[in-house]
């Protein structure tokens, strides 16, 4: 299994969550108890698409198991108020699994008001967006972030970096695992673990993490062909813009 799960494939995947179920109870965040019974907390953190969380969501819907799927609304790639965006994520959302916010703390600093406000604003219109209460929230780039989460111990909600849930934790992160963490999961020797997986990363053939990145943008050009192509019918069969057009035309063989 260490070996299939270095090519990020779906069938790898798959065969990943069919073998985790033999010893854990695969849950989101927001099923977390104090159970004694072992069990696997599944995060999924959205960094590059929406279309590629809705793929693995619905094999994950297949394999009987949920998730939490979480998502920002300050994205390059995606906007979660754009409709298909929206539709994307409410697909997620219906098919049983959790969604939660990833807050980005440096974006929050160009907003002019304090980190908490914007995370309870984001989680407010979240929840109105798809008509749900957000339990869970996991920061974006922690690694990144200079001195401490200022969001770490807000109260009210699970935060994916508390201490409880790091202890066994294992992460796919650039398609990088650490192996040590990785092969202490397959041996079992854990009751409780957090495992983050990222959608975009895993793909139906093996292939190299550049091609991953290609692909991605490749899937960003061609949608913006599209928009292009939409813009451009608009401006063709607007009557105005026609009607301006053909007056330009006769100006010109005017003066010439």
């Amino acid at each position: 299994m260490l070996n299939r799960l270095r090519d990020f494939t779906y069938d790898a995947y798959i065969d990943f969550i069919n073998l985790l179920k033999k010893k854990y109870r695969i849950i989101p965040f927001c099923e977390v108890t104090d159970t004694n019974a072992p069990f696997l907390i599944l995060r999924h953190d959205v960094d590059a698409s929406l279309e590629a969380a809705l793929k693995m969501a619905e094999r994950e819907k297949k394999l009987e198991i949920k998730s939490t799927y979480f998502v920002l609304f300050s994205h390059k790639l995606y906007n979660l108020l754009e409709k298909d965006s929206l539709n994307t994520l409410k697909e997620i959302s219906g098919l049983g699994h959790e969604i939660g916010l990833h807050y980005d703390v440096e974006t929050y600093e160009s907003y002019g008001r304090t980190p908490r406000e914007s995370m309870h604003n984001e989680i407010q219109m979240l929840e109105r967006l798809l008509n749900r209460k957000i339990f869970s929230v996991a920061c974006h780039n922690v690694s990144l972030i200079t001195g401490e989460d200022p969001l770490r111990n807000v109260k009210g909600y699970i935060n994916v970096y508390d201490p409880r849930f790091c202890e066994n934790y294992v992460s796919d992160s650039c398609r990088a695992w650490f192996l040590r963490d990785l092969s202490r999961l397959l041996e079992f020797k854990s009751t409780r673990v957090h495992l983050l997986i990222h959608p975009f990363l895993w793909t139906e053939n093996a292939c190299k993490r550049e091609t991953v990145l290609a692909n991605l943008f490749n899937e960003v050009a061609a949608r913006n062909r599209i928009y292009k192509e939409e813009w451009l019918r608009v401006w063709h069969e607007n009557a105005k813009v026609k009607a301006y057009d053909k007056s330009v035309r006769k100006l010109k063989r005017d003066e010439d």
